[in-house]
């Protein structure tokens, strides 16, 4: 007598494996639906909080003459040397008129344990290098590109370096405010003593001084490929704000 035995075959028909796709496609469909627009407000968060972080760094410079940077008297105020935080923003916008001489903002990893330098800060570790331990801070500063202490820090930035063009806003007759002609000009005044004294007559600001500051991203983070650069290949700003200085 013969006896047939059945094997059981392992394994999903087609009807199961459509099936098993199906729910797998929808289960996907509704992640997606949920978790983008979180990722999209949350990267839009961070956008923000790090534009205001950088404004800010922008902000507090502006209104800080460090020592290194202190004219002696009136007389000696210029390009890198200030009798006030007007005087400097004065100069900062003045030199906006090339992304070579314009302002960047950006982070190091500065070397507490070495000594301080001319204007107060630390020099930057090597980006190459790292270390441990407690003699390290991260250090958020705002200067010209071209500066001769802080020039070669950018090359050891942690994170973005943001170049900024800082264009005075001009009234437009009927009391707003328009951007001026050309970026890094200052219509009828080549001091700050000469814009003050014409716009601290007529004017209600006593002296004020309003202009945009447009951010771009600064890539690579090379001072000297930006040499001889005009704004025009800079592309577009990354994000904009209204920023204000007064005598």
């Amino acid at each position: 007598m013969t006896q047939n035995n059945k094997q059981s075959r392992k394994g999903f028909t087609l009807m199961e494996t459509l099936l098993a796709v199906a729910l797998i496609g929808m289960l996907i469909s509704i992640f997606l639906t949920v978790l983008v627009p979180s990722r999209t407000m949350v990267q839009q968060a961070l956008t923000k909080q790090e534009s205001d972080r950088v404004i800010s760094v922008l902000r507090s410079e502006l209104n800080t003459v460090r020592d290194s940077e202190r004219a002696q008297d009136s007389s000696s105020v210029g390009p890198g040397k200030y009798a006030s935080p007007f005087d400097k923003g004065f100069y900062w916008v003045l030199g906006s008129k090339a992304p070579y001489s314009s302002i960047v903002v950006f982070s190091y990893r500065a070397d507490t344990s070495a000594g301080r330098r001319q204007d107060g800060t630390y020099p930057p570790i090597p980006i190459n290098k790292s270390r441990s331990g407690g003699d390290t801070q991260i250090v958020s500063i705002a200067c010209p590109m071209n500066d001769r202490i802080h020039k070669n820090d950018i090359r050891h930035a942690v994170g973005p370096v943001f170049l900024v063009k800082l264009t005075q806003l001009e009234q437009d007759g009927t009391g707003n405010y328009r951007l001026a002609t050309s970026p890094g000009i200052i219509k009828g005044a080549s001091t700050p003593n000469k814009y003050y004294s014409q716009e601290g007559v007529d004017s209600p600001w006593g002296g004020a001084v309003f202009c945009r500051a447009d951010f771009y991203l600064m890539t690579p983070p090379n001072p000297d490929r930006y040499k001889n650069r005009p704004w025009s290949r800079t592309g577009r700003p990354i994000f904009s704000t209204n920023i204000s200085f007064r005598r």
